[in-house]
């Protein structure tokens, strides 16, 4: 798996609430991998807490309960329902937290669990393909990048782009869920809205290389992702994008399998 994050305060925001987790691990012959995007809302450090918060106790549930149980048979459906749990109980405690404190406060969050294994194709070898399930709430995105680049989730926003629905500032709505595979050849991104918002869909799929003859072919190292995903956020920031930025991008190139044994932690930046 090839990875990369994107991360940018800026000059302007008083604060830093976005926060994000992209986390890399080996299951034998599996991979297995955490990517979460949260923007925090709610005034200044109010916000930084609650997506601080989310992003800790997710990351949290993928070691101490999601990788545990992967090698003992756990199944996709059950981890759904238990990230789903985490996420009501994170609703819950920002509610009260808010609430003794007489203020209000929440974040979007964005987050997608992949595992990977090898499938044997006739004549063609080895391809790599990853199981994904995502949970979204709020206006942070998430994006498919293959042939073409699919937008995976919806705004939970009205129109003037106030929140209808996030983790925290709301009695509890559920969240946005999504199944499919990542192929060789595909990454998934996800970002804050300080990061797509001044940026076309077009614009992410030909810096990040989508509408290719053949997926993959391509081929971005992580550091040629790094340096796209940095080009991005310039560009938005010229544009006037005043707002935080965060970014995961993270896919498999073809023929390029990676190596890692044993758990072990890959990035987490706030």
């Amino acid at each position: 798996m090839v990875s990369s994050i994107y991360f940018d305060r800026g000059d302007f925001a008083p604060s830093q609430q976005d926060a994000l987790v992209l986390e890399i691990v080996s299951l034998g012959k599996r991979e297995a991998a955490l990517l979460v995007v949260c923007d925090g809302i709610g005034g200044l450090e109010e916000g930084g807490y609650a997506s601080s918060y989310v992003t800790m106790r997710l990351r949290n549930w993928f070691y101490d309960v999601y990788l545990k149980g992967g090698r003992t048979g756990y199944r996709s459906s059950r981890a759904g329902r238990d990230c789903i749990g985490v996420l009501y109980d994170c609703n819950r405690y920002l509610q009260r937290y808010g609430k003794e404190r007489g203020i209000r406060l929440g974040t979007t969050m964005t987050m997608v669990l992949l595992q990977g294994r090898r499938f044997f194709r006739e004549k063609k070898g080895t391809s790599l393909v990853f199981k994904y399930q995502l949970f979204h709430a709020g206006d942070s995105r998430a994006y498919r990048l293959g042939r073409k680049c699919e937008r995976l989730t919806e705004d939970d926003s009205y129109e003037d782009n106030a929140l209808y629905r996030c983790i925290g500032s709301f009695p509890w709505r559920g969240v946005q869920k999504r199944r499919g595979y990542l192929r060789s050849g595909e990454r998934i991104l996800l970002c804050s809205d300080g990061f797509w918002r001044r940026l076309g869909e077009e614009e992410l799929a030909e810096s990040l290389g989508c509408g290719r003859k053949t997926v993959g072919s391509l081929g971005l190292s992580e550091e040629q992702m790094e340096k796209r995903l940095r080009k991005l956020g310039n560009a938005s920031r010229a544009r006037g994008e005043k707002d935080n930025q965060a970014a995961v991008l993270a896919g498999i190139n073809e023929g390029i399998y990676g190596k890692r044994n044993g758990f072990g932690k890959r990035r987490w930046e706030r």
